[in-house]
C-alpha cells in the first residue's frame, strides 16, 4: 500500500473540493500556537506533513488492534455513520466516525480526534450510543476516542449509564434554556467557542454583560 500516494491524492482532492488550494497558505492554520520546533504554528505545511504521520499511525493501529469495522443491519459500513432522530420535536443529527467490533464481539464507538487533549467527558460518545439505540435498535457497549497525535485510543468507557430517558431530559433542558435566552459559559471550552468575542467571561472585545441577581 503506497500511503504517500494515497495521502497526497486525498489532500489535493480535499483541498480543491473545499477551496483550500485558493487560500494563502499563511492563513491556513488550525491553531496559532507556536513552539521552538514549530515556529509557524499548525499551518498548511504542518498539517500536510503531520497528517501523513497520523495516517501511518492509523493504519498501523488498525492492522494490530484486531477490531473489525461494523456493518449496519442495512448493509452500510460504519464509516461516518450519519444518524438523525427527533427528541421532543427537536431534530438531532450526528455523524459517528467509526463503529467497530472488538475481538471479544463487543460493539465500540470510536470518535477520531486530531487535537492535543483527550476530551474530558464521554458525553459525545454516550449521545451517539443513544442515537444508535433509537434509530437502529442497537446500542454499543463501549466508546473511545482515537487520539491521532498519540497514535492510540483513549481508555474505552462504558456506554450503558446514559439512557435514552436522560438524553430526552437533557435536550428538554437545552430547549428551555434556548427559549429563555439562558446561556451559561462553558469555562473549560471557551477557547473553542465561536461566540468568545461577545463573552463577558473571557473579556471578549465585544463582550455583553452577564445577568444580575440579588444575593440575599
Amino acid at each position: 500500500m503506497d500511503l504517500s500516494h494515497i495521502w497526497s491524492d486525498a489532500w489535493t482532492r480535499e483541498s480543491q473540493d473545499r477551496g483550500y488550494d485558493k487560500l494563502n497558505k499563511d492563513s491556513f492554520r488550525q491553531s496559532s500556537r507556536t513552539t521552538k520546533a514549530n515556529p509557524d504554528g499548525e499551518n498548511y505545511d504542518w498539517w500536510y506533513e503531520n497528517g501523513r504521520k497520523f495516517l501511518d499511525a492509523w493504519v498501523s493501529w488498525r492492522e494490530g488492534s484486531g477490531w473489525k469495522l461494523w456493518t449496519t443491519p442495512q448493509g452500510q459500513p460504519a464509516i461516518e455513520l450519519v444518524l438523525e432522530m427527533q427528541v421532543g420535536g427537536i431534530i438531532m443529527k450526528g455523524a459517528i466516525d467509526r463503529v467497530f467490533v472488538t475481538p471479544e464481539g463487543e460493539l465500540i464507538i470510536l470518535d477520531i480526534k486530531t487535537g492535543q487533549r483527550t476530551p474530558q467527558t464521554d458525553l459525545q460518545l454516550q449521545v451517539y450510543a443513544c442515537m444508535m439505540e433509537r434509530t437502529l435498535g442497537i446500542r454499543p457497549s463501549y466508546g473511545a476516542y482515537w487520539m491521532a497525535r498519540q497514535g492510540s485510543t483513549s481508555t474505552p468507557v462504558s456506554l450503558n449509564e446514559f439512557t435514552l430517558k436522560k438524553l430526552d431530559e437533557l435536550v428538554a433542558l437545552f430547549q428551555k434554556a434556548r427559549e429563555n435566552n439562558i446561556y451559561l459559559p462553558n469555562f473549560d471550552g471557551c477557547k473553542m467557542c465561536s461566540y468568545k468575542e461577545h463573552c463577558y467571561w473571557v473579556s471578549g472585545s465585544e463582550e455583553l454583560p452577564l445577568g444580575e441577581i440579588n444575593v440575599i
